[in-house]
């Protein structure tokens, strides 16, 4: 079983430059832990069209869409308008997250305002995650034909405690037959990366049911060989072949 996910990050900061946008890379090794595989990462701006065309295109590709940002109390958080709008759920106040949020800013000696409440406001029909290090929750949505759509706050603090404390749990009961793919990695140095692939060219080296990487560093190349869970004598086998092709370049230290 593949299952394919995509993350779409929303926000105008993420696209000036302004803002170092991280989701994808730990979404990617959150997912990849249990089985499932992060295939597509988008970064659109806050505007109505574009959210609703790329949450709907990526519908339509994948089970699982993530959306990230856009749930906060300014006027351009619209990140939950455009997926209400999209999927014609009403948009509604979650008391719950209402008396949260009084507490979360009595806490911090601030008074809620009108502002701050929207970030209670959640899709109708929405489960809402509870958000352990900030305001406003995250969100599941369940649609038709069991597509999933997680609905993220942008904040990379908030966006991880809500993934790994209430997503990645239920994504494993929920996908309890999928088993992670195998990795083995190799550590080069001294040696630059055309020079492996010729090496390896030279002895012929083309594994089956092997997916070869290599990621090149200073002074150093990782190969990183993935293989899928039935394929674990391959993926043995290949590295072991490839370590002795490449016996005097390796790194002892890693």
């Amino acid at each position: 079983m593949n299952i394919q996910v995509e993350l779409i990050s929303i926000g105008n900061e993420l696209l000036s430059g302004r803002t170092l946008n991280t989701h994808g890379q730990d979404l990617g090794a959150a997912l990849s832990i249990i089985g499932l595989q992060l295939v597509r990462d988008t970064t659109i701006p806050d505007e109505v069209p574009i959210i609703r065309s790329a949450v709907t295109e990526a519908l339509e590709r994948t089970d699982l869409v993530f959306v990230s940002g856009g749930l906060g109390p300014t006027v351009d958080d619209i990140t939950r308008d455009a997926l209400g709008a999209l999927l014609g759920q009403r948009i509604v106040l979650h008391q719950p997250t209402v008396d949260y949020l009084h507490s979360w800013y009595a806490k911090r000696n601030r008074k809620m305002t009108a502002a701050g409440e929207r970030q209670a406001m959640i899709l109708e029909h929405a489960f809402v995650l509870p958000n352990s290090v900030g305001a406003a929750p995250g969100q599941r949505i369940e649609l038709p034909e069991g597509k999933i759509l997680f609905v993220m706050p942008g904040p990379p603090n908030e966006f991880n405690a809500i993934l790994n404390e209430e997503i990645i749990p239920w994504l494993k009961i929920r996908y309890t037959g999928v088993r992670p793919k195998l990795v083995r990695i190799i550590q080069t140095k001294g040696i630059g990366e055309s020079d492996i692939v010729t090496l390896l060219e030279n002895a012929g080296f083309q594994p089956t049911n092997i997916v070869l990487g290599f990621y090149p560093g200073m002074g150093k190349v990782e190969i990183r060989l993935t293989a899928l869970p039935d394929n674990a004598l391959e993926i043995e086998e290949s590295a072991e072949i490839l370590r002795s092709i490449l016996s005097g370049h390796l790194d002892l230290d890693v």
